[in-house]
């Protein structure tokens, strides 16, 4: 979910389409993403909103990746744009995608990856599964990451579903964990 002005936009994780939600409840298909790939925890997962652009995480046949897409119209008649790679290739699996985004109170946009159940990968810090990744809305890796040349912010994650930052910036992400043990 995804809000601009009045205007909250959902997805459809199967379907891959966009919904957009007026304030009365009323509901109409904004656009569908192309060359989406569900799965028990994979498909259309997370949006963003920047300004008149939309972020889209998505599973695909080549990996879990992150579209910008410009919105156009009016409440009731939106329109996406064409869609620009923010980054692709990400690890994706039947499970634990993850799918999260949310841009930061920095500008910079958080992308959680699930480990896609390979565990050992979620601790490599070379692969992009298990890891919340921190890059700037044009997908360039933001010079204050961690490693400056690489967009990993955060590793040994399993499953990020929602991120939130305290007043004073600090980031809170919560996670799925086996079974029992979620994790905040």
């Amino acid at each position: 979910m995804s809000v601009l002005g009045e205007t909250v936009f959902v997805t459809e994780r199967d379907s891959a389409r966009i919904l957009e939600v007026a304030p009365d409840g009323e509901t109409r298909v904004v656009d569908t993403v192309d060359d989406v790939v569900h799965s028990d925890e994979g498909g259309l997962l997370g949006l963003a909103t920047d300004g008149d652009a939309l972020y889209v995480y998505s599973t695909a046949r080549s990996g879990n990746r992150v579209e910008r897409y410009a919105i156009a119209g009016e409440p009731g008649s939106y329109r996406l744009g064409e869609p620009t790679p923010v980054i692709d290739g990400m690890p994706a699996g039947t499970h634990h995608n993850g799918g999260r985004i949310a841009f930061g109170p920095d500008r910079m946009l958080y992308i959680a990856n699930g480990d896609t159940s390979d565990e050992p990968a979620s601790q490599n810090p070379r692969s992009l599964a298990g890891k919340i990744l921190r890059i700037a809305p044009d997908g360039s890796i933001p010079t204050d990451n961690p490693d400056p040349q690489s967009p990993v912010y955060s590793l040994g994650h399993r499953n990020v579903q929602g991120f939130a930052w305290a007043e004073d910036g600090t980031m809170f992400a919560s996670e799925f964990g086996r079974n029992y043990r979620d994790e905040l």
